[in-house]
This record gives structure tokens, sequence and C-alpha cells, in this order.
């Protein structure tokens, strides 16, 4: 029997874990971190697979990285297990939590016969928080050679994509007085803020199609005799490249600039969530990973990603060869975040995909492992991405 039959009979053997890590986690939804018993399970069931459980981040007690093997090339595998408010698993992150485990599980005792290894990185709090951008600017993905990770789907593609972010918060301070009696004492901070968006509006015209920005208010008055002195404003500014944000995201903090002193205000800026880079995909991982999707009976694979959002993996695709690739756990033209897809994410075909998922991980793992001139590709395409 050679290695590749022997990875794949070691995935079947480990199908009731990987679908009881899936089933758990999907049973216990905790917000970004807050994963407590999710995370804890997972370290518990690698434990058991014989990997060694660190928790590397004392500000993140929910960030673990398990490993087997000292060796190389060593093989980065990735889960998520955050929630969503309120609608659960509606991104479907017990399964991407089950696919890394998985994944690692499996390829693991494969990797140290070879010379090799295997880490699993525990990220916490993808939705709200994106704890793999401290997690990369600490340094915890750069031992590994190549990292893979899996997002559920309605579709099967490995040329994904992802806008890099921008999250900012707009703070405008006036000063309050009566609105018909002497409104000429005021300064009136909401009206900064609907010049923020009007100058937002107006600077649209201006961008690249890949752009985006998009807004709310949260903070403007309390009642419509008192002229506000105090309103606030979030933005999401989003682009494809890194290089391209930051030219956006300091317009947008003009615009915000101007508004103030259109209106007299002072304005506070501040970044509300971690900055996320765009998704570099290693083309060499990619083409690796849909051969052997192919090779596992997978006929549908979408060409290119038309309309992505935004994901802190991106951050790690700059440190380390990376690949993110979506697997098909739904019906075609499913919506994320939605309490539906949530549904979805507990069901046969999701599990399904799942296991098929782990397969081709792991044997691109396993393919990485045994071909030195496969991984020196994949590091020559990181280098010159």
């Amino acid at each position: 029997m050679d290695s590749r039959d022997k990875l794949l009979q070691r995935v079947e053997r480990l199908r009731p874990a990987i679908l009881e890590v899936s089933r758990f986690v999907h049973a216990h939804p905790e917000m970004g971190f807050e994963e407590r018993r999710c995370a804890a399970f997972l370290a518990a069931r690698l434990a058991r697979q014989g990997f060694k459980v660190e928790r590397p981040m004392k500000a993140m007690p929910t960030a673990f990285v398990a490993g087997r093997g000292k060796g190389r090339p060593c093989l980065g595998f990735v889960s998520e297990y955050d929630a969503l408010p309120e609608i659960g698993h509606a991104c479907g992150h017990n399964l991407i939590a089950a696919s890394g485990f998985g994944a690692a599980a499996a390829l693991a005792p494969l990797a140290s016969e070879l010379g090799g290894s295997v880490r699993l990185f525990g990220t916490p709090a993808e939705e709200f928080g994106s704890a793999k951008v401290d997690m990369a600017k600490a340094g915890l993905f750069d031992r590994a050679d190549a990292v893979v990770m899996m997002h559920p789907e309605g579709m099967w593609m490995v040329n994904t994509g992802s806008l890099a972010l921008d999250a900012l918060e707009f703070e405008f301070k006036g000063r309050a007085s009566h609105a018909s009696s002497t409104p000429y004492e005021g300064v009136n901070a909401l009206d900064a803020v609907i010049l923020l968006f009007n100058g937002i509006g107006a600077l649209r015209q201006q961008l690249r199609s890949d752009c985006r920005i998009h807004g709310i208010v949260t903070k403007g008055g309390t009642y419509p005799n008192i002229i506000p002195d105090l309103a606030a404003a979030k933005f999401y500014v989003r682009c494809e490249r890194r290089d391209v944000l930051d030219e956006v995201t300091e317009k947008v903090k003009d615009c915000a600039r101007g508004a103030a002193r259109a209106t007299g205000c002072r304005v506070v800026i501040r970044e509300y969530e971690r900055p996320l880079d765009n998704i570099v995909n290693n083309p060499v991982l990619g083409f690796l990973v849909e051969k052997i999707l192919r090779e596992l009976g997978v006929k549908e694979i979408e060409p290119k990603d038309d309309v992505p959002g935004s994901s802190d993996f991106g951050n790690v695709s700059h440190r380390v060869p990376a690949l993110y690739v979506y697997a098909a756990t739904a019906p075609k033209g499913s919506d994320l975040h939605t309490a539906r897809f949530a549904r979805l994410c507990a069901t046969a075909q999701a599990h399904e995909a799942l296991m098929t998922s782990v397969k081709a991980m792991a044997l691109a793992g396993l393919e990485l492992l045994q071909d030195a001139r496969l991984l020196a590709r994949v590091k020559a395409a990181f280098r010159g991405r």
C-alpha cells in the first residue's frame, strides 16, 4: 500500500472523530474570544492524536497551536470556531474547525515518518476581532512551509479572493445648544457626519471598481430640539490590494477632516478592528489542490471569486505560502451569514464536502512532503508574489 492509500484510509478511520468536532462546535456557538468550550474540545481531541497543544498568546486564551513532529517541511492547517450573534454557525466555522483537525490528524503520522511535521493553528474571532492578524504579527505561522484552510460555500473554488479592509470610526465633537432659540451658539456634530457621507459619496466616482466603502451612523444626537454636540459613524473601506487601500483610506480620512473643518467640529479617527490584508493565494498550491479535488471526483470548480469579502487569513498569506479554498458544503447560491446557512452547515451534504476537503488538504500536504521540487516551486511563487 502506498502513502496516498494509507492516508486516505486514515482519513476514513478518523471520520467519526472529524464529524464529532463539527457537531460539537455547531452545537456550542460561542462568540469571538469566548470560544472556551470549543477551543478546549479541539485541544483535547488533538492531544488524543498525539499533538502537543500550546497557547502562546496570553491575551488570547482561546488561540492555540497544536504540533506533531519537529522536522521540515512543516505543513500548516487552520481551524476557526467562533460563531455569529443570534444565528450561530452561519458561516460554517464548525466545518472549518473540523477540516483543520481532520487534515492535521490524518497527515501527522505520515509526516513524522517522512521527517516532516504538522501544525494546526486554532484561530479565534474571525468574525469580529481578527485574531489571525495578531497571531501572524507574533510570528506563529512563520515556521510553516505552507498553510491551507477550507471555507464553506455554495461552490467549490480554488482561485478565491478577498479584499483588504480598514475599519474606521469617526467621532465628531461640536457644541450643544437650543436648536430653536440659540442655534448660532451650537456646533452641529451631526452636520459633520452628514458631510462625511456626502464627501465619501463624491469620492466613490474617482475610485477603482474593486474598492468598496460602506458605513453607518452610530451616534446622531438625542433629540431634534438639541443641536448634537457628539456624532459618530463607522465605515469599512476595502480594496483588492493593500497598497491601493492605504491610499483610499487616507482619502476617506481627508473627507472626515474636511467635514470637521467645514462645520467647526473636532474629529477623532480610530481603527475599531484590526486591518486586514488581501488574500494572496499561492498559485502552485492552488494548482495542486485543484488537481487533487478533481482526482477525488469534484467535477465543478468555479474559476474565480467575483464577489469576495474580507478575511484575516489574508494577513497569514502575506507571511507564508497559503491557500484559501471554498468547499461546496451547501447548495449553489446559498447565502452565508443567515439562519438557513447555519442549518445547512450540519447536513449530510456539508459533512461529505467536509470529508472531501480533509482528503484534499491532507493529500496536498503529503505531496509537498514527498516532492522537494514541488515545495521549492511553492516557495518561489511566494517570493515572487
